[in-house]
């Protein structure tokens, strides 16, 4: 596997499935625009390169790229630690791309639900999960 989670403070690594990519890679633009208008009506364009911030929401389709509840456990105890960061690494474009993120906790920065309508409380049962992440500046 090439797609992992990596804590950046201890270096613990979780393992992802490699199906699992950003389904937002598109939806976001290093670009920030704001746009006013003078008295005159003149417009005022102003822009701006962004540092930080772009979304990464990790996802596989419903049918592959499921995760062990052992998995998710570890993903939400990483995702409870105050002030975590994390090298993602995830394939895209025939090749492994890393990034600096920490768990998006604006919302629900982690959404798992069992492959089976039934569950036992077994390490190895399977989840549809769902990360959701803020890129930071990597220095």
């Amino acid at each position: 596997m090439q797609t992992k989670l990596t804590n950046v403070s201890t270096g613990a690594v979780i393992d992802l499935d490699d199906e699992m990519y950003p389904s937002d890679e598109h939806d976001w633009s290093a670009i920030v625009s704001n746009t006013k208008y003078a008295l005159d009506g003149t417009m005022i364009v102003e822009q701006s390169v962004r540092q930080a911030g772009r979304p990464y929401t990790l996802q596989a389709p419903d049918d592959m790229g499921w995760l062990s509840r052992a998995t998710v456990n570890a993903l939400k105890a990483e995702r409870d630690k105050l002030g975590a960061t994390f090298w993602l690494d995830y394939l895209a474009d025939g090749d492994v791309k890393r990034v600096k993120v920490m768990f998006d906790t604006t919302g629900d920065a982690i959404t798992a639900r069992p492959v089976k309508d039934f569950i036992s409380p077994s390490l190895d049962d399977l989840f549809i999960v769902t990360l959701r992440f803020l890129e930071i500046p990597s220095v």
